[in-house]
């Protein structure tokens, strides 16, 4: 399995892995990511093994990291040929990001069968690269079929999430994070790395939204804003506050309403739960997926949409204060949320990668 640094790339892997343990008990998974991403802090609380190469994205600007990137990029070819070449394995997946180029094409040139996951509807120019010499491409949306030439090898099938989603006990969340269930909790986050205006704008208004709503709020700030966002707001037993929570589920579990980035993960994460959401897309995505990603929730009436440019401290409180005093509104939202979700993602890429490589399994 290839594709890290963000948890939009890794949960979607995890799904897939997971779904093939399931099936075939006795498979070896090996994942590869960098030590800079998520993976390096999600992986070792598995039971799957992880291979680090010291690859780099490459930047839009000047940058002592582009000067390195050759390095990198080179030393990662190299790791990867001896490990595929000792190994032989059945397949690679690839789910995206920087991670999946090296060892995909690497696999492409040794003769093992490769295999690509995208999740957002504009895919990434890593997933367009390696789209060409891939067995199967496996997309989210219809609409991504016109980024690809080969519209043969293309799979529709959704996005895939982590099984443990629907598994969360409630009671035992509520317990975990010291929130009552007898009052609404508002989660709040910008993905594994943190949205920083999200974040401003929140400790701006929280003073407000205390005074005048019950509501109890759970905060993943990511790794970046948590000492400023911590030193801002002070204590309050109304709010927890975390730089990473490690237990999406449980978190799920106890809210009421999400907040937080329109990253096709994220949605497809929002949609198993049934949870309704304020969507706030990064503005800087590319191909301006996110917007894409959010203006179809809110079509559906799954969500809100707020564009970057668009939020205020006022907006943002006003939306929060009309959603949170409207019950039967959020469970609308909830109930649309629900019917967009495709629980049968994983399963479907697994039938097609098992039937492509002739592997027989318990299905």
């Amino acid at each position: 399995m290839a594709g890290g640094g963000t948890g939009g790339h890794l949960f979607p892997a995890l799904a897939i892995a997971n779904e093939i343990k399931r099936r075939l008990p006795e498979a070896e998974i090996t994942f590869w990511g960098t030590k800079r991403g998520i993976e390096a802090k999600i992986l070792p609380t598995t039971d799957f093994s992880l291979e680090f190469i010291p690859v780099r994205g490459f930047q839009r600007r000047l940058s002592l990291g582009n000067l390195l990137f050759p390095f990198g990029l080179g030393a990662s070819f190299v790791k990867a040929f001896r490990w595929l070449l000792l190994k032989r394995p059945k397949a690679v997946i690839g789910t995206g990001g920087y991670v999946s180029g090296p060892v995909g094409f690497t696999a492409w040139l040794l003769w093992i069968p490769l295999f690509i996951q995208e999740q957002n509807s504009y895919p990434g120019a890593t997933t367009r690269l390696l789209a060409q010499i891939a067995r199967r491409v496996y997309v989210a949306f219809e609409v991504s079929k016109e980024y690809f030439k080969d519209r043969e090898k293309l799979r529709v099938t959704g996005n895939p999430v982590r099984a443990d989603i629907y598994w969360a006990n409630r009671d035992e969340a509520f317990r975990m994070f010291g929130l009552s269930p007898e009052q609404p909790v508002l989660f709040v986050f910008g993905g594994s790395q943190g949205a920083r205006r999200i974040n401003r704008l929140l400790a701006d208004i929280l003073p407000d939204l205390l005074k005048e709503t019950p509501l109890q709020i759970l905060w993943a700030t990511g790794p970046y804003d948590y000492d400023e966002i911590r030193e801002k707001i002070g204590t309050n037993g109304r709010v927890k506050l975390f730089d990473f929570i490690q237990d999406m589920p449980a978190a799920y579990a106890v809210s009421s309403l999400v907040i937080s980035r329109a990253g096709a993960t994220t949605l497809a994460e929002l949609a198993a739960c049934g949870l309704p959401s304020v969507l706030i897309p990064y503005p800087f995505a590319t191909g301006g997926h996110q917007v894409f990603n959010a203006r179809s929730f809110e079509a559906e009436g799954a969500a809100i949409c707020v564009l970057e440019k668009d939020l205020t401290p006022e907006s943002l409180k006003q939306t929060i204060r009309e959603l949170l005093g409207n019950p039967e509104k959020l469970k609308k939202m909830g109930q649309a949320a629900k019917k967009l979700a495709k629980a049968d993602a994983a399963k479907r890429i697994v039938d097609d990668i098992f039937a492509e490589l002739k592997i027989e399994s318990w299905k």
